[in-house]
């Protein structure tokens, strides 16, 4: 992750974030931890606050100026590794082995339920649809997928359409889940609309470059 972040952002920036992740600084303290002058760091500051990584307040002095500080924002401190993946796996083996898999992927289908509630007011019963309104319904899901940011798009042959997703938001927490976590999105949302007419024929998990939903229509 250090590796990643020094590539896009460069060693000086880079440092700067890290520094402001223990407690905030000056532009002075900053510049004595980094070894350059002040102008060469605020410059640096300049671009880590337009791209809202850090932000800056006023502390009043008991003589003189009132110094100013910087600190890192709320996606400044996205940006350093988290455990989440390894919390969330052990979180779901513990549930499975608590309750069981059948009712863990009911949980897991109530989530993507209300991960799609949360960007379509609409819902996606495809049932007593033709094929056209079937294949609107799909796109408008094709849509909802991007906006929850897997780059998804459909392919269209005869009765057949395929789902391609080019992105996993659980990209690593599927890798060592694939049966929990895979699947999920479309059991919650087309299982009772499609009668069951899809599966999963690409994964991200098996190797493969991207997933790939296929769904018959008729």
């Amino acid at each position: 992750m250090e590796e990643i972040v020094n590539d896009y952002l460069g060693n000086s920036k880079s440092t700067i974030l890290s520094s402001l992740l223990y407690d905030d600084k000056t532009l002075e303290q900053l510049s004595g931890i980094m070894g350059v002058n002040k102008n060469a760091v605020k410059e640096h500051i300049s671009f880590l606050e337009s791209h809202n990584l850090v932000s800056s307040y006023f502390v009043r002095a008991k003589t003189g100026r009132p110094k100013k500080f910087y600190k890192l924002t709320e996606k400044g401190m996205q940006i350093f590794p988290k455990q989440y993946i390894n919390f969330s796996s052990m979180l779901l083996k513990e549930i499975e082995r608590e309750f069981g898999t059948v009712k863990l992927n009911g949980i897991l289908m109530k989530i993507a339920e209300d991960m799609v509630k949360e960007v379509s007011s609409d819902n996606m019963s495809l049932l007593s649809l033709n094929r056209e309104e079937k294949l609107e319904k799909i796109s408008e899901y094709v849509n909802i997928l991007n906006r929850l940011g897997y780059y998804a798009k459909m392919e269209v042959d005869d009765d057949t359409v395929k789902i391609i997703r080019h992105n996993c938001i659980f990209y690593e927490l599927a890798k060592t889940n694939k049966d929990m976590v895979c699947g999920s999105l479309e059991k919650s949302m087309l299982a009772d609309t499609l009668n069951d007419r899809f599966k999963l024929i690409e994964n991200f998990p098996d190797g493969d470059n991207k997933c790939v939903v296929e769904i018959t229509l008729s």
